[in-house]
Parts: C-alpha cells; structure tokens; sequence
C-alpha cells in the first residue's frame, strides 16, 4: 500500500484541481495521486490556516511536510512580502506540485526534498507541521526535537494534530522540548498548538 509521505513512481498520475477560499480569496492549487488529501484540503489544514493568519507571522517561515503547498502558499497569499516561506516535503511528487503551484500564483519560495530537517541548513522565526500521525511518534517526535535547533531566537513552532490521533501525548512530550506549550485553539476535534 502506498502512503503520501513515500514516493511510488508506479502510481499513475491523475492530476485535479483542489479549491478553497481564505479570507474571501478563493485559492486554487493542482493535486494528484499519491499525495495527503488530494482530492480536497483537509479540515484540519484549513483549520490551521485560518489560525495562523491571526498570529502575525513575519519573516522567514518553513511549511515542514508541506505536501501541494497548500499551508505555505494560502499564508503567502494572505502575508504577502511580509513572510518568506521555504518548503520541505520527502515526497518528490510534493515538491514538484508545490513548485508548479507557487508558480501559477507567481510566488517565490524554496522547495527542498527533505527527510524532516535531512537537507535543511537554515534556522526560521516560524515552522509550520501538519504531522503525519501515520508514519509513528517515534519519527515525529525526532522531527519535533530537530524543530528547536532550526528556530530563530523567539521563535516558534505551531501544529494541527487531532485530540483522537493522540494530541495530548504529543503536548506531553513537546513539553520536554519548548518553555511554553499551549493549545491556542481547538475545533472540530482539531487542536492548534504553539510552542516556543
């Protein structure tokens, strides 16, 4: 069986359009096979988007796991120039959909195929996760612990995780990791969770 998070060149490609609206701007970014919900965004990306856009992001902010881009890209369209957002997704097919979509909205953006952090090098004021409960704790969690030595001074990392996949046990040991762990909002099941 494949998962989003592997790449499977046996796949066949089925290339379809995925439309939501933000802030009263209707966004439309291409999807296909093979990757994390891509038939519609998923409620709890758009939960997390719908977030962030109040907390005042600025500067240099990574999508981790970003999939098609959905995450980094909606921020864009909402902070304009006022937040440079950098990809990273182990999926190839992920980066090369982020890219194309970036490209239709003429936004700049690093994409970078990397395993967690693997092919990072750069530190951000904000990191942005929509963990893939699937692959286990034990990879998310490395990925939550590489998280602090690729923040900025003050800066912060915020998630999505679902109450019924386990949220609390992530707080739990994200609380080993950060001074301050709080969920800043919950909704439908879905919790939004800052750390820094």
């Amino acid at each position: 069986m494949s998962h989003y998070f592997t790449y499977d060149p046996s796949l066949k490609s089925n290339i379809r359009t995925i439309s939501y609206k933000i802030c009263d701007k209707n966004i439309a970014l291409q999807s296909d096979s093979g990757v994390f919900s891509n038939k519609e965004i998923d409620k709890g990306s758009l939960i997390f988007i719908n977030e962030l856009i109040d907390k005042n992001l600025f500067g240099k902010v990574l999508d981790l796991g970003c999939g098609y881009g959905a995450i980094g890209i909606s921020l864009s369209l909402i902070y304009g120039t006022k937040i440079e957002v950098s990809y990273a997704d182990i999926n190839p097919k992920c980066i090369e959909l982020t890219s194309r979509n970036l490209s239709q909205y003429d936004l700049n953006g690093t994409c970078t195929l990397s395993d967690g952090y693997e092919n990072l090098s750069e530190n951000y004021d904000f990191i942005v996760f929509n963990p893939p409960i699937s692959v286990g704790k034990e990879k998310i969690f490395k990925i939550y612990e590489d998280s602090v030595s690729h923040l900025n001074d003050n800066g912060r990392l915020y998630l999505v995780i679902r109450k019924d996949k386990g949220a609390l046990s992530h707080i739990k040991y994200l609380s080993t990791l950060f001074k301050n762990v709080e969920i800043i909002h919950k909704e439908k099941g879905y919790f939004i969770i800052e750390c820094y």
